[in-house]
């Protein structure tokens, strides 16, 4: 028998809000139950939310407690051979929101800082809501007076180039339902902290006469705020003390003309505030502790006739302090002798003999102490120089021997080129025996670089902390660095003059400077400063080897760094006196013998011209005198 359908209905779907959590469903059928039969209703609970169910109940399906969620339910009807099904959804939402206002939070309420610290942070993150936060304002209220206020409409206010003073800041906070709530926090600002200056005067000093001078320095004293005022004065402990002070109100003391004795000084120092700390030094003026000078008379000497003549040099002689005389006198041998500049360091002995003499340098320093050397000459019996031969080793050949030298004790040579000779020499005694010894010789290329400063002391006076002092006034006037100076040799020009031979660096990797042009500079700068630039006069600044062009009309003198004109040129002696003061041979005899008979011609014609004219205007002036009617006048 088939089973007819029937027409099931749940109703309509239902919304359950909360806190009412039951329900009722009603199922309708069509057709309806015939009378004295009924319909079987099976209610099935399909979807739920979890741990969630509802109690069926007949036609009505009736749940109680509900919660928040869907519930789906189907409803089987059977019943008089027919079937059928409905379906009906539950949705139970929950209770409506009861808007709370929101809680506006700051962290720290209260804050200190102080400078030079001038920035920080207040948070306020922290607030919060029953639902959520959609803005935050941050507002001044209180406050340094400044050109602008601080606001902001972040959770996090960021603070910067705070002033001392007391601040007060409000945090409003607005919710969802635009619900607002405020508070406040409080910052201390305080100035800086400004502690007490430390003065520092330096280390107590100790100087030995005849030094009588002593800088000392305050630069170490410290604050925590600059700058810092000064002020030395002598203490009262020292108030009868004689000295020159100068700098009394500036870091470090210029102190001179000082006596033996205790000196002690008081620095004060004040910062900005005027709060001020005091530090005292003590400078000890001990009395000279002069040594005696050291003399050095040189070493030993031998001479072979017919030298008979010798230089001895004491310019080695010392002394801690200054060596103002020299004295040269023989203490033993053969008399005879001369001895020139016996008052110098260096002296020359003249008139030799055979034999063995003695000289005695005594010294004296500027506290009349003394000391003396002797050094030993030994004169021996000349020997006959009976031949002498010169062969040439590959390069160049020697062009001429000096004053006949080939066969005197000594060979004088000239006019070598650059190369290498080797030399012969026999000697023969007066018994006829002879000796032969080779000697080498390379003639090498003169060096361009060199430049020779001659100065007006004796090579005895220049200390080594006078000659580095010179190097640095050379390097000024040059303008190089005094490391670039190389010294190449310091020696006796003569017995009162000092030879400096020198080059200056090129850089790394660079020839050194010409030394033309280094001369010729310096010549220049010494020409326009003070003679007293340098520590010593200047007597002369060249080159060591002659590199004179003449103006391509003559040659340079080797001996004299001058230049030697060829006929019919002469020097131009305008720019050596007014000029550069480099020797040349620019002008022509012929111009300038024509330039001054021009010269000559156009001052007498000039000299006759002015001795003749007054006459000529007298005349003129007294014919007009008579032409003209007597009411002019």
């Amino acid at each position: 028998m088939a089973v007819r359908e029937l027409a099931v209905s749940a109703g309509q779907s239902v919304e359950v809000i909360l806190p009412n959590n039951e329900v009722e469903l009603n199922a309708f059928v069509v057709p309806a139950a015939k009378t004295g039969s009924k319909y079987l209703f099976d209610w099935h609970l399909i979807t739920h939310p979890k741990d969630s169910s509802g109690e069926m109940e007949g036609e009505v399906q009736q749940d109680a407690e509900l919660t928040v969620g869907l519930y789906e339910f189907e409803v089987i009807v059977d019943g008089d051979g027919a079937r059928g099904e409905g379906y009906v959804n539950v949705t139970v939402k929950p209770e409506p929101r009861v808007n709370k206002p929101p809680v506006a939070v700051v962290s720290p309420t209260f804050q200190e800082i102080t400078l030079p610290t001038s920035s920080t942070v207040i948070d306020g993150s922290q607030s919060s809501d029953d639902d959520k936060l959609v803005a935050w304002r941050w507002e001044e209220v209180k406050g340094p007076l400044r050109d602008e206020k601080v606001t902001g409409n972040t959770p996090i206010l960021t603070l910067s180039r705070l002033v001392p003073g007391s601040y007060t800041f409000i945090l409003t906070v607005t919710d969802s339902d635009g619900v607002q709530n405020s508070t406040q926090a409080t910052l201390l600002v305080n100035k800086a902290t400004d502690y007490k200056p430390v003065a520092n005067a330096g280390p107590n000093q100790v100087i030995t006469l005849p030094r009588n001078s002593v800088t000392l320095y305050g630069n170490e004293s410290t604050d925590d705020h600059e700058p810092l005022n000064y002020e030395w004065s002598l203490s009262p402990l020292s108030k009868a003390k004689v000295v020159e002070m100068q700098g009394v109100r500036t870091p470090t003391l210029q102190l001179s003309a000082m006596q033996e004795g205790d000196y002690t000084f008081k620095l004060k120092v004040s910062d900005s505030s005027g709060q001020q700390d005091v530090a005292l030094v003590t400078v000890i003026v001990q009395p000279e502790n002069n040594k005696a000078p050291v003399a050095a008379a040189g070493p030993e000497k031998e001479l072979t006739l017919p030298v008979d003549r010798t230089v001895l040099d004491g310019s080695k002689s010392s002394d801690d302090q200054k060596i103002t005389t020299f004295h040269w006198k023989q203490s033993s041998g053969p008399d005879g002798v001369k001895i020139e500049n016996a008052e110098g360091a260096v002296a020359t002995v003249t008139g030799l003999q055979v034999g063995t003499y003695g000289f005695t340098l005594t010294v004296t320093d500027d506290r009349d102490l003394q000391s003396s050397d002797t050094v030993s000459v030994i004169v021996r019996e000349g020997v006959c120089v009976c031949a002498l031969s010169i062969t040439e080793d590959r390069l160049f050949f020697l062009q001429h021997v000096l004053n006949g030298s080939d066969h005197q004790p000594v060979l004088f040579l000239g006019n070598l080129v650059e190369g290498k000779y080797t030399f012969t020499l026999t000697v023969t005694d007066s018994k006829g025996q002879t000796s032969t010894d080779r000697g080498v010789l390379e003639s090498l290329r003169p060096n361009n670089y060199l430049v020779e400063l001659v100065l007006e002391v004796a090579v005895s006076m220049v200390t080594q902390r006078q000659r580095d002092m010179l190097l640095r006034q050379v390097g000024v006037l040059l303008g190089v660095l005094d490391s670039d100076i190389i010294v190449r040799d310091v020696g006796a020009f003569n017995e009162r003059s000092t030879r400096l031979v020198f080059l200056v660096s090129g850089g790394p990797g660079r020839p050194p400077l010409s030394g033309h042009s280094v001369a010729t500079g310096l010549r220049n700068k010494l020409r326009k400063q003070k003679t007293e630039f340098l520590i010593f006069k200047a007597h002369r600044v060249d080159t060591v080897i002659c590199q004179l062009n003449c103006s391509g009309h003559g040659a340079c003198d080797a001996f004299t760094r001058s230049c030697v004109c060829q006929p019919f040129w002469m020097e131009n002696f305008v720019r050596t006196q007014l000029g550069d003061g480099e020797s040349n041979c620019e002008w022509s005899v012929l111009y300038v013998t024509i330039a001054s008979f021009m010269i000559v011609v156009a001052i007498a014609t000039i000299t006759w011209g002015m001795y003749n004219r007054p006459d000529r205007y007298i005349k003129h002036f007294m014919m007009l005198r008579h032409n003209i009617p007597f009411s002019v006048f």
